[in-house]
């Protein structure tokens, strides 16, 4: 293991080894998830795992980007592992996703939908509570094309707003919506996996979960061209900046592979080459659910291997 991983490591040992609610050591520790659409689930599974581990205890800041922006609410709501189910039982369905809905002039995902649902099953409402960890979603600003994180939420309607903001995709997810005075596109445009996003919130350590194993990068096909395009007219930098996403997307992981990112100290978590991968508007059931065990085994070795078991 990296001395930079480690780091994290043994952080976690000594928040979990001693009084969970007192962590005046100086750190700053931030759980980052990545999303993906229904590959969250994969990130979704590790987090529940993490829990179910009493590690999430040890973590001051919960930071997400698009459907790990959903995730990161249902860490900091207590909700995690009923969550991390629903991706197969509630919205693996055409009511929430498929291009059948487009036949319907609705968008291909029905990002509100999902929002207000997963709001209503699994208690969003109890991430605002006192003692739960500091929770944000990074959304993408499509006047800057920067990536921001949405935070210090008034109430549960602003936070799954700005859920929302962080998961609309370009396209098949709508037209920008306006949250807090700003038009917003999901926040995997710019960063999909928010590291710095948790510095710029004064994280100093991070455990990271990936949907992608390490190596990989997002593809770039015919539909992304049509996407760049259309972000082009929306903001030229944002089709620049979807163009580059795969070179960023390996360079920046490949550092928190190895330990260190945007200046914090990471343990990165992801899955397997082996294992299933659900695809963004995934909807079969029988894999999600065998990607969903897969992801549970493999989170689990990492434990292991990271002596955190």
């Amino acid at each position: 293991m990296d001395a930079l991983q480690s780091g994290v490591v043994e952080l976690l040992r000594s928040r979990r080894g001693g009084d969970s609610g007192n962590k005046d050591d100086g750190a700053t520790l931030a759980l980052v998830i990545e999303g993906g659409g229904m590959r969250g689930m994969l990130s979704a599974t590790m987090a529940a795992v993490l829990a179910d581990q009493g590690l999430v205890d040890a973590v001051d800041l919960v930071v997400g980007t698009s459907a790990g922006a959903a995730n990161a609410t249902a860490v900091a709501a207590g909700t995690i592992g009923a969550f991390s189910e629903s991706y197969a039982s509630v919205f693996a369905s055409p009511e929430y996703i498929g291009a059948g809905r487009m036949l319907r002039r609705k968008s291909m995902v029905d990002t509100r939908g999902i929002t207000a649902r997963s709001a209503e099953l699994f208690e969003w409402s109890l991430a605002l509570r006192d003692g739960a960890p500091r929770l944000a979603a990074v959304a993408t600003d499509v006047v800057t094309a920067k990536a921001v994180p949405l935070t210090d939420f008034t109430d549960p309607t602003d936070l799954a707003d700005s859920v929302i903001a962080s998961s609309q995709l370009p396209l098949a997810g709508g037209l920008p919506v306006t949250v807090r005075g700003r038009r917003w596109l999901d926040g995997g445009l710019v960063e999909a996996v928010p590291v710095a996003s948790a510095a710029a919130l004064g994280a100093t350590h991070a455990i990271v979960l990936v949907t992608r194993p390490f190596g990989t990068a997002p593809a770039y096909g015919s539909a992304d061209r049509v996407i760049e395009r259309y972000l082009r007219r929306v903001n030229p930098e944002l089709g620049d900046l979807y163009h580059s996403r795969p070179d960023r997307y390996r360079a920046s992981v490949a550092e928190m592979r190895a330990g260190s990112h945007a200046g914090v100290h990471t343990l990165t978590f992801a899955p397997d080459a082996a294992d299933p991968i659900p695809g963004r508007t995934e909807t079969d059931v029988d894999l999600l659910r065998a990607a969903r065990q897969a992801a549970t085994g493999t989170a689990t070795r990492m434990l292991a291997e990271a002596g955190l078991l």
